[in-house]
């Protein structure tokens, strides 16, 4: 029997969705798996399980522990928040379930919330690749590497240097233009409610 999945809260939800936005838009492959996902098609690991009879050895694993952070600033993700619901009603779309609605009036929706979203991000933030190389090409990378920046994937071995396959270049910020506030009470309210008198 399946456990009852338990439902996010709106912060987690906003951020994974918002990851998953500039995911979809950067890997035509990752986008295709979601489109079929959508059209309920099994992917191979919802199939009927097979019996794995080959032993496969992970030389290594490579992972990066999640940053710590002592404090949380709330105010900068209150104010994207409020940046993204004026110039493309980011929240209402998020909030509103679009299960009734057809993947036509999903996508006329869409193209208009992506435009609000990246006009927010072109005036507020430069936003440029981690890696220089283009996707599917073939890169280096030195023993010295910074794990922050480069993911590897698939077997580890040794202490490198290594080579593989550019999967995706990454995104990293490189300057951030958000309006400066004097006054912090009023950032949880993301939209105020609209009453016509």
């Amino acid at each position: 029997m399946t456990d009852k999945i338990k439902p996010m809260s709106f912060i987690p939800r906003f951020f994974g969705a918002f990851g998953q936005f500039f995911k979809f838009m950067a890997s035509g492959d990752y986008a295709a798996r979601c489109k079929a996902a959508g059209q309920g098609q099994l992917f191979s690991f919802e199939a009927e399980p097979k019996v794995i009879t080959e032993t496969v050895e992970v030389i290594r694993e490579v992972e990066v522990a999640a940053p710590t952070l002592d404090t949380v600033n709330a105010d900068g993700a209150h104010q994207l928040l409020q940046l993204l619901q004026q110039e493309a009603r980011f929240i209402d779309f998020i909030q509103e379930s679009i299960d009734d609605y057809s993947d036509a009036d999903v996508g006329a929706a869409s193209r208009q919330i992506h435009s609000g979203c990246a006009k927010v991000m072109k005036q507020h933030f430069t936003i440029d690749t981690v890696h220089s190389a283009s996707e599917s090409s073939r890169v280096e990378v030195p023993s010295d590497y910074d794990a922050k920046q480069l993911k590897l994937e698939g077997r580890v071995e040794g202490t490198g240097p290594y080579s593989g396959t550019l999967v995706h270049p990454g995104w990293k910020v490189t300057e951030t233009r958000l309006p400066k506030v004097t006054n912090t009470d009023n950032l949880t309210v993301l939209a105020p409610a609209e009453i016509e008198v």
